[in-house]
């Protein structure tokens, strides 16, 4: 979900303790990933390292780096060798915050996704279908009225691949789409990466993390309160009165699914959509293709989510002594798992770095693998349909504009902050 729905990617961290947080967001920041360029196209990088080896050790983060597709699937479903939750641990998160799920292990984590995929079945979320066209529809209505229909520039991200994806999310947990605004500062921040890794910018990322997970509890302590009260379908209402076995969500926990929805649910699903415009910007003959046969879009969200993929890291825990891809990793030893490496792995995927739409398997990682398997991707999918076809429909041509892509700076989200494009509007 919109960079947003991932039930991968650590976006849960309040970090307060500081040494803590520094060492866990280090472990993604790499040299070779430090200007504008790298992070816009990491891609070279990750071809280098995976020539010299599917797991290679970084002595600066004092980490493992695996690349591999194979490795990486290893290390995601093995949850007892490789744990989720010493990855909490390291974030530095104070008081009392209860860990995601995507921070948890078995068995706590298999109960809470029991409970969780409760409220949020895939029946549940293709019921969203229409209404996910609905809000679309209403988006590009008001780009209409804002240009008067006219020929022009809009940023794709401000007009349509931000708000769809927070509206929605919004409206499944019942909180006002109003403050979309608040939503995407407190998003923003908990994707965030420190642009280098002297002191004082570690320090400071810390310090504006914990300010944000603490207006954002406070939020949802007070939407949660008021959902208590009454009767109603929202998620938040479905979570309130899931139980198994007589056990229910704390009202802890209750609000750090809201906050993983929250960010996860709209930063991943945001970037998403752009990646996908990107793609069939770069490639016209695609685009052509799928004017022609739009029922190959399918094909090309699951190829974008491949090529460009939204979340490109996430990283675990070594619980015992285990050798991976050649190397031995020890108990203790912080591992990154490179997701959008595996993605490119020529083992697996042919013509790795061609962007082929009508790629078949095509076995992406881009949701991650294992018990974490990300929770919103059939919401993530349908939002992205929602906007490709809708823009097509409505756009007679659409153009990019030749700018400077700035990249989000953050150790594992993959997106840009804004995306100019040129449209002309289908005649009514």
């Amino acid at each position: 979900m919109n960079s947003k729905n991932n039930e991968h990617g650590d976006v849960d961290g309040a970090l307060a303790n500081t040494s803590n947080a520094q060492h866990f967001m280090a472990g993604f920041v790499r040299t070779a990933l430090r200007t504008r360029e790298q992070r816009l196209n990491p891609f070279p990088w990750y071809r280098t390292c995976l020539s010299q080896g599917t797991v290679l050790r970084d002595e600066t983060s004092q980490s493992w780096d695996v690349f591999g597709y194979e490795e990486a699937q290893f290390i995601l479903r093995n949850h007892a060798h490789f744990s989720s939750e010493r990855t909490a641990r390291g974030q530095g998160g104070p008081g009392n915050y209860a860990p995601s799920i995507l921070n948890l292990d078995p068995p706590r984590h298999t109960q809470l996704r029991r409970l969780i995929n409760l409220a949020f079945t895939p029946k549940a979320i293709a019921a969203f279908q229409p209404h996910i066209e609905a809000i679309t529809a209403s988006l590009l209505d008001d780009i209409v009225k804002e240009t008067g229909g006219k020929a022009g520039e809009i940023d794709l991200v401000d007009a349509l691949a931000y708000p769809l994806p927070v509206i929605v999310i919004a409206e499944m947990l019942g909180v006002p789409a109003a403050d979309r605004e608040k939503f995407k500062r407190w998003s923003d921040l908990l994707v965030e990466g420190p642009a280098d890794l002297r002191a004082e910018t570690l320090a400071d990322l810390v310090a504006r993390r914990a300010a944000g997970r603490k207006e954002l509890d406070d939020y949802f302590r007070d939407i949660v309160d008021v959902h208590r009260q009454k009767d109603d379908n929202t998620l938040i209402g479905a979570l309130i009165a899931a139980q198994i076995e007589n056990e229910s969500l704390s009202l802890e926990e209750l609000i750090s699914f809201c906050v993983l929805l929250l960010a996860a649910g709209n930063e991943t699903t945001t970037n998403l959509i752009v990646g996908a415009w990107r793609c069939l910007l770069e490639h016209p003959e695609t685009m052509a293709m799928l004017r022609e046969n739009p029922a190959l879009v399918d094909g090309v969200i699951e190829e974008t989510l491949r090529y460009y993929s939204p979340v490109q890291a996430t990283s675990r825990i070594v619980t015992q002594d285990i050798e991976v891809g050649g190397q031995q990793f020890a108990k203790g030893d912080r591992v990154v798992v490179w997701l959008g490496a595996a993605n490119r792995d020529a083992r697996v995927f042919e013509d790795p770095d061609q962007f082929i739409p009508t790629r078949s398997p095509n076995h992406h990682m881009a949701f991650g693998h294992g018990i974490h398997f990300c929770l919103g991707a059939p919401l993530a999918k349908l939002e992205a349909r929602a906007a490709i076809l809708a823009m097509l429909s409505r756009m007679e041509d659409i153009s990019a504009v030749e700018t400077v892509l700035a990249p989000i700076v953050s150790g594992f989200v993959y997106g840009v902050k804004s995306f100019p494009i040129e449209v002309a509007w289908v005649a009514h």
